[in-house]
């Protein structure tokens, strides 16, 4: 069968996994970085904006266009806050469309992961994902430096 190259496997497995998630996440109408957002967010609802854009791994100017467009949905809603030294901010909260949304969301993850490690067993599937986090914090920290 011949050598397994990590690049291939993962390129491989990141488009088969886009393809399937962006014709689910059409279908409820999301754009490419809002099933990100929506799913992060809703774990830490009332952070800043630049506490999402940092978990969410974008730039603040994206993730400026990105609410923003949440927003004008119906997603999202922003509360401005004070910060010490007569600094502002804003906190981001999910709107009730916005939860529903991130739930239906989370829902599609949960089957794409099914459909990902059928066959798999549990240990075999615990060890793939500690293995699979251990390649992704090596490359971490090549970036890092």
């Amino acid at each position: 069968m011949g050598r397994k190259f990590l690049h291939v496997l993962l390129l491989k497995t990141y488009s088969n996994h886009k393809k399937r998630s962006r014709q689910y996440f059409q279908q409820l109408q999301l754009t490419e970085g809002q099933p990100k957002v929506l799913t992060i967010l809703s774990g830490m609802e009332g952070c800043q904006q630049k506490e999402l854009a940092q978990a969410c791994g974008v730039e603040p100017a994206t993730m400026t266009s990105l609410l923003k467009n949440m927003e004008h949905s119906g997603l999202i809603y922003k509360e401005r806050m004070s910060l010490p030294g007569g600094k502002w901010a804003y906190s981001i909260f999910l709107t009730e469309r916005g939860r529903g949304l991130s739930g239906e969301v989370m829902d599609m993850v949960e089957q794409l992961e099914e459909t990902a490690f059928r066959d798999f067993t549990e240990g075999e599937k615990e060890t793939f994902l500690k293995l699979f986090a251990k390649v992704a914090e090596n490359l971490d920290k090549v970036n890092e430096q």
